[in-house]
């Protein structure tokens, strides 16, 4: 084949080429331009998320490498061969009859003669065939037309490419479109609503596992429609579900919420409302800090002896004032931060490792309410559930004091004695203890308050704080001078450890009159006197008694009264005779009591010094003791008790005759018993009476002449007597 023919087969190729690069060019571009417009309006009238704008993004990128590769690199690929390209141009140029087909078949033919056709013709055939084949265009064998037409169409598509850069770059529209699915940013098509989720970072949401959350919707300012309903749709384990939300009342009505209860499970959800959806957000679940040990130990003052006190569970705690306050946290994670919030304000607990934290509140930071301690983690999280402990400030209480006198009345002499059992307790300690004494001392010209304060006990050296003590002791009136008719008030006080100001206690307070020997005497008499008349009074009861024992064993049914009537008065009578019994032996116990007051009464006032100066073989002791106390403690606990006994007896007995006859018969031998020794001890009651009335009549006789002695004593000498006036004179 001829060297121009090769040619002009190749320069046909190559146009080929181009022409299949231009039709695959200009489809494929406008595939592609068609592609994103529908991505554009999908987009646009959908408001895709990001994932569906990923997988619109793909869709793309896809469409565009399977086009490309199928519309223009698979056919530029495929190389025409030389049969196929003279063929095509056969098509095109019916005058060349076959000729250019048959001889570029002869020339490649090389062993003609053997198929029987001579070589001469066949080179005839040949140069005839490449002859007409160099006089036509093989460019013709293409299709012009459409070839024009894959121009224009490419034309097309850069111009539209040109025009959707160019509208990229001017207009917010495509450059939206473009940031939203081809760079996959976060821009928003220009709408009337434009929603934002709180709390939202990088497309996430972290919340508290466990907990019920509050989340927050805002209706921007820039939206032009505001007034609408929101609604949060919820992609869960469980499937979609769309809650409505409800507005707060803040921001003019733009903030609306709604509460995710006891979150446990990841999630995902996106707001919508008016012509906005907000983007899907992730929610992350984290465990929110939490306090899992709390340690409170509170530093009391030096004073208390007590170095602290470990304070349990979230309180409220009593506190003393001037106390200091440990408090030590254990968190469940790394924190960023730990505040201790009093009253809302702030104050850092200080990081002790291993997630630990703690702090030391002075004296002066320590006061009552509520305490909280916030926690932020190293993610920002604050705890859900806030710790929180109260405490309540409490002020040293003042020691506690009781006193009772001993063997005193209303009635003291200057010279008393007074036993005062006491009892004091304080919380932190005792320091001193000590009688609290107030008189007025009533002159012939004026009155003259006085107090004085007598220590009794010491509690300072002691090697521990002593907190409670229960003891006595006796006050005594002699150093203090009294007068008959003074007034005397005094009580028990006892003084704290507290330093500034030590707490005082005080035991109720005892008023007492101050009196002669001889009103005392006098009135002691009067109270034996009081004392023997009703002993006397028992006497008459137990008499009676024991002749009602006597007409009951002897009383018979009366006419009209059965037996069992009768049996049951007779029970019921025996019944009060032992309550009657009983009676007596409390009354005589209670008389041998008051004596034995009485006794001790005078000892503490001292007045048996003068008596058995008197008469020292009739000492009170001896007469109160030893004739009317003891007798009457033994006829209580031996004859009144098994009196006692004898009558309940007799009440048992009391349905057969004989034998409560029997048990009457031995009960009124008991009864003569206790009335012969009531009848001594009244005649002892009687003589001491007598005796004592003697013993006032020698003491009044000694003390007036006591008197009179000091009077002559104190008789003015005669250069005083004209040292006064007249008048003075005769005043004497």
């Amino acid at each position: 084949m001829s060297p121009n023919i090769q040619q002009k087969l190749d320069q046909l190729r190559r146009k080929l080429a181009g022409w299949i690069l231009v039709h695959g060019l200009a489809r494929w571009l406008l595939v592609v331009l068609a592609v994103l417009a529908c991505d554009l309006l999908l987009d646009r009238v959908f408001k895709m998320d990001f994932a569906q704008r990923i997988i619109m993004l793909l869709v793309i990128a896809t469409t565009a490498l399977v086009y490309l590769g199928w519309r223009v690199v698979r056919p530029l690929l495929k190389r025409a061969n030389d049969d196929s390209l003279i063929y095509e141009i056969e098509l095109k140029n019916p005058e060349l009859q076959e000729n250019l087909i048959s001889s570029w078949q002869l020339s490649r033919e090389t062993q003609l003669e053997s198929y029987g056709i001579s070589s001469e013709l066949a080179a005839a055939t040949i140069h005839s065939g490449i002859a007409r084949a160099e006089q036509i265009d093989f460019g013709k064998s293409l299709d012009r037309p459409h070839h024009q037409q894959n121009w224009l169409l490419l034309l097309a598509g850069v111009v539209l490419s040109v025009a959707l850069g160019f509208g990229i770059a001017k207009t917010d529209l495509l450059r939206t479109w473009f940031n939203r699915n081809i760079l996959l940013l976060d821009d928003q098509w220009p709408q009337g609503t434009y929603l934002e989720i709180v709390g939202v970072q990088n497309g996430k949401l972290v919340i508290p596992r466990g907990t019920d959350y509050r989340q927050l919707v805002y209706i921007t300012d820039d939206s032009t429609v505001q007034e609408i309903s929101v609604s949060l749709e919820i992609d869960s384990l469980g499937g979609r579900t769309v809650q409505s939300m409800k507005p707060t009342g803040k921001m003019n009505g733009r903030e609306q919420s709604h509460v995710f209860h006891n979150v446990s499970s990841n999630f995902r959800f996106r707001a919508a409302g008016g012509d906005d959806v907000t983007e899907w957000i992730d929610v992350e679940l984290v465990e929110p800090p939490a306090v899992i040990e709390l340690e409170l130990n509170a530093l009391l003052p030096a004073y208390t002896g007590v170095p602290s006190l470990v304070l349990t569970g979230n309180g409220p705690h009593a506190v003393l004032t001037g106390s200091s306050l440990q408090i030590q946290i254990k968190s469940n994670k790394a924190l960023q931060q730990a505040n201790l919030k009093i009253g809302g304000e702030p104050i850092p607990l200080l990081s002790m490792g291993d997630d630990r934290y703690g702090l030391t509140l002075a004296p002066d930071q320590l006061r009552g309410g509520e305490y909280e301690i916030a926690l932020l983690d190293e993610s920002g999280l604050a705890n859900s559930r806030p710790s929180k402990f109260s405490l309540t400030m409490k002020e040293d209480q003042p020691p506690k004091a009781r006193a009772s006198l001993l063997g005193i009345s209303g009635l003291v002499v200057p010279q008393a004695s007074l036993p005062v059992s006491y009892q004091a307790t304080d919380e932190f300690g005792l320091q001193r203890m000590f009688f609290d004494c107030q008189w007025t001392a009533v002159t012939e010209t004026e009155q003259q308050p006085t107090q004085r304060d007598l220590p009794f006990a010491d509690f300072a050296n002691q090697e521990s704080a002593l907190r409670e003590i229960k003891d006595y002791a006796v006050l005594d009136l002699r150093p203090l001078q009294l007068t008959p008719g003074t007034s005397f008030r005094f009580s028990v006080a006892v003084v704290d450890s507290c330093p500034s100001p030590p707490g005082i206690g005080k035991s109720q307070e005892f008023l007492l009159r101050i009196v002669t020997n001889e009103e005392l005497r006098a009135d002691l008499l009067r109270r034996e006197i009081e004392q023997r008349k009703a002993f006397e009074q028992a006497y008459e009861v137990q008499m009676e008694l024991a002749s009602e024992i006597q007409a009951i064993a002897v009383k018979r049914a009366a006419d009209g009264v059965s037996p069992e009537q009768f049996l049951t008065q007779r029970e019921s009578e025996l019944i009060a005779l032992v309550r009657n019994q009983k009676s007596i032996g409390t009354s005589i116990a209670r008389v041998a009591d008051r004596f034995e007051e009485f006794l001790v009464e005078v000892k503490n006032n001292r007045l048996d010094e003068a008596e058995n100066e008197v008469a020292p073989s009739q000492k009170i002791e001896t007469r109160f003791d030893t004739g009317i106390i003891q007798p009457i403690r033994k006829l209580d606990q031996e004859l009144v008790s098994l009196a006692t006994r004898n009558l309940d007896n007799c009440r048992r007995s009391s349905a057969q005759d004989a034998e409560l006859t029997l048990a009457v018969d031995q009960t009124s031998l008991i009864h003569q018993q206790i009335l012969v020794e009531m009848k001594k001890i009244l005649d002892a009651m009687n003589d001491s009476e007598n005796f004592q009335e003697v013993i006032n009549d020698l003491l009044r006789i000694k003390d007036d002449a006591n008197l009179l002695k000091t009077d002559i004593e104190k008789k003015l000498k005669p250069k005083d007597i004209f040292d006064q006036t007249e008048s003075d004179i005769f005043d004497k």
